[in-house]
């Protein structure tokens, strides 16, 4: 029974080395078998050059909303937005998405390389490949498109291409606004809003195709 008890308290000692070490070569094979290190499959770090940030402040992916008294909503979305040096009242911004609702509810849809916003005029100012869809079908582009940001009020000073409800328009200058009811030589279109085309206006009309003869040739 004596010998028993020590060769039970020798195997209980015997193991109390054995084990920790078998564990510790576990995991030192666990180590060795493991793959390399690979540095291009660390997780990358954002380069941000915090001089050339403080130097040219600026956004990324902003959304603007505006009112105007007349009851004109504005909202605008953009790449990044910066504060123009120098000027504190004017805001610029790249890959330029607008939408913007008349007082009647009609909605337009503005996009264009870059915009300013220049509040000390009151404008919103589309350039380089402005695009304009409406309701009514129009899709129009020209490369300036002024946007009074005090009311419902499009110019585009410079050529107009594009089609609509009646066909292909091509003119010289553009004009939308929304009149009161009671001016006289008010021409309301459909959305309530009256559009007029300037110097030198050409439009080919496009008749549509009587139902189920598909588009004209």
């Amino acid at each position: 029974m004596v010998r028993s008890d020590a060769l039970h308290s020798r195997l209980v000692a015997g193991l109390r080395i054995a084990l920790p070490l078998v564990a510790l070569g576990l995991l030192s094979m666990l180590f060795l078998l493991s793959r390399e290190i690979d540095p291009s499959r660390a997780l990358p770090y954002a380069t941000v050059d915090a001089e050339d940030l403080a130097r040219d402040p600026r956004i990324t992916a902003p959304r603007f909303t505006s009112a105007a008294p007349d009851g004109t909503a504005l909202t605008l979305t953009a790449a990044t937005v910066r504060i123009a040096a120098g000027a504190r009242e004017t805001t610029e911004a790249l890959d330029v998405d607008a939408t913007l609702r008349a007082p009647d509810g009609a909605e337009r849809w503005l996009s264009s390389n870059s915009a300013t916003v220049d509040q000390a005029a009151g404008l919103l100012l589309l350039r380089g490949e402005v695009d304009l869809r409406d309701q009514a079908g129009h899709r129009l582009r020209s490369d300036l498109l002024e946007v009074a940001l005090d009311r419902s009020h499009l110019v585009s000073p410079g050529p107009v291409t594009g089609t609509g409800p009646l066909g292909r328009i091509d003119a010289g200058a553009m004009v939308i606004d929304h009149p009161p009811s009671e001016a006289p030589d008010a021409r309301p279109t459909e959305l309530g809003s009256r559009m007029r085309f300037t110097g030198g206006v050409r439009l080919v009309h496009q008749p549509p195709a009587p139902p189920g003869t598909g588009a004209p040739p």
